[in-house]
């Protein structure tokens, strides 16, 4: 046993410290800001977490903590020319890496394991993966859906044995997770788009891209990569990448747009292995669409038929090609996306088409994305999870509704802020009507020039700004008219889904 300090309890702090404590090592976690300056989330844990045993200290970095040590873990958002660091790496303790904790997760979850990175798409897609998996493996499944800190979801994971009799794993890799993973091995990754977001968080665009890249690293020398062969800055950077990579994507190069600079194919146009053909947008009903496979790699040895190889003498083998005609019951252009990176994990995990096929027929959605909340005098509710600009286009862009499109906002800015007037921009070019509540459903601060910026960048359409969620969605129902379609979005449909979905509830019944 020894004595670990670790420095910040924030989303990365916490589930190493998890960790260590469960290794039977006493942990102490030095944080510099006050409890009560902390969201309500790490608060709820933290409190959690002292009852295990684990010791915290708040408002400073105490130097005497050092003396204590024997190992520290730095968590890696603490800028490295911090005072806190500077003193660590004079002190000369052992300091414990986050490709230490990955190794630990790994050492407990040792099993086939798929990962799905990227901005867009990834908890869709992975309970998509799941679903395919979970009736041929007992299936370990951790997303934002289970719970949006999802590295601390791979930790509890861990300390309550949840991984014990499980013989397959599909985790989602967000930005902050995926550096903690390092020591995993996934059969597959998945990555779904690379547009900007958290950029708060990063010194520019590019050095978010790199950290979503990281997937590429996870990898085992012998599985695969799946890329969406649509987006350019996958497709910019696919060159850099020595494993095997299989693409998807509906062949329709994309733009993406930071700051002044376009990032594009160049006149070039993308080449998917699994596509979709003769697409049909069924409005809120769903989709139809021919899958159409080349030849791809599996993970299979075809020496030994096993997607973990066991000879030795792993030989790659491959599938296809195959044409589908597949309906999904989920609505949007975004989930055929999904559909597609899910049939190439499928088949990269050796299922049949025909039981992908079925599978995805069968696909009735996860909660949050898409989920229809009710229906008042004619008026049908949902609320989706589309919380940046790019996420929101692609959820709107498509949509067929009958009469009007009202529109419900929670407030953009999480602990990240984002670009709320081009948000605003995006949206009054579909809404008819669009409602901005200035209530940052994670922190729970109510940020009026929040809701004002949504507004000023919403010309196109009648705006109106609210406290809350629940007085959108009052206002939403007083204006709404028989045959139109209230949509309520926003980040807060993932971190404080409870809440939001209760609020909505709320305006529904008065």
């Amino acid at each position: 046993m020894s004595k670990i300090l670790v420095i910040g309890a924030g989303n990365a702090g916490r589930p190493a410290a998890l960790l260590l404590h469960y290794l039977g090592n006493e942990v102490l976690v030095s944080e510099i800001k006050k409890f009560e300056e902390l969201p309500p989330k790490a608060k709820k844990k933290i409190k959690k977490m002292k009852k295990m045993g684990i010791k915290f200290e708040f408002g400073h970095h105490n130097p005497k903590s050092l003396d204590w040590a024997e190992k520290v873990f730095i968590s890696p958002s603490i800028p490295t020319n911090s005072e806190i660091v500077k003193i660590v790496k004079k002190s000369g303790l052992e300091i414990i890496t986050p490709e230490e904790i990955g190794k630990i997760l790994g050492k407990f979850i040792n099993m086939p394991m798929v990962g799905v990175a990227g901005t867009d798409g990834k908890t869709t897609t992975t309970n998509m993966i799941y679903y395919l998996l979970k009736d041929k493996y007992s299936t370990l499944v951790f997303s934002s859906l289970q719970d949006s800190l999802v590295i601390e979801g791979l930790a509890e994971i861990v300390v309550n044995q949840d991984y014990k009799d499980k013989e397959f794993a599909v985790f989602e890799l967000p930005h902050g997770t995926i550096r903690m993973v390092k020591g995993l091995e996934l059969s597959v990754g998945v990555l779904t788009n690379l547009t900007p977001d958290h950029l708060d968080e990063f010194d520019g665009y590019w050095d978010y891209v790199k950290r979503n890249f990281l997937v590429k690293d996870l990898v085992h020398k012998n599985g695969l990569l799946v890329f969406n062969s649509d987006d350019p800055i996958i497709y910019k950077l696919k060159n850099s990448v020595n494993k095997e990579i299989v693409f998807y994507g509906l062949g329709k190069p994309q733009k993406i747009k930071y700051k002044s600079k376009v990032y594009s194919f160049d006149g070039k146009k993308p080449k998917p292995d699994v596509t979709a053909k003769d697409i049909v947008l069924e409005g809120l009903d769903g989709s139809k669409f021919k899958a159409v496979v080349n030849e791809i790699p599996t993970v299979i040895c075809e020496n030994c038929g096993e997607l973990l190889c066991k000879c030795g003498e792993f030989k790659r083998r491959y599938v296809g090609p195959f044409e589908k005609n597949i309906k999904l019951q989920i609505p949007g252009i975004v989930n055929i996306e999904n559909s597609l990176a899910t049939i190439t994990v499928g088949l990269a995990l050796g299922l049949k088409m025909k039981y992908i096929k079925e599978k995805l027929e069968n696909f009735k959605g996860i909660k949050g994305r898409f989920e229809k909340i009710g229906e008042i005098d004619g008026v049908k509710i949902y609320m989706d999870a589309a919380h940046n600009p790019e996420s929101m286009e692609k959820v709107i862009g498509n949509l067929d509704v009958k009469g009007r499109l009202i529109i419900s906002l929670d407030n953009p800015d999480t602990l990240t802020t984002r670009d709320k007037f081009r948000i605003g921009r995006i949206l009054s070019k579909k809404a008819d009507i669009l409602i901005c509540s200035a209530k940052n459903e994670t922190t729970g601060e109510i940020d009026w020039n929040a809701a004002e910026e949504v507004a000023r960048g919403a010309k196109e359409c009648k705006t109106i700004i609210t406290s809350n969620v629940r007085d959108s969605i009052l206002k939403a129902i007083e204006l709404s008219k028989k045959g139109d379609l209230i949509l309520h979005i926003g980040p807060g449909v993932v971190n404080a889904y409870d809440n939001v979905k209760g609020d909505i509830l709320d305006a529904i019944k008065k």
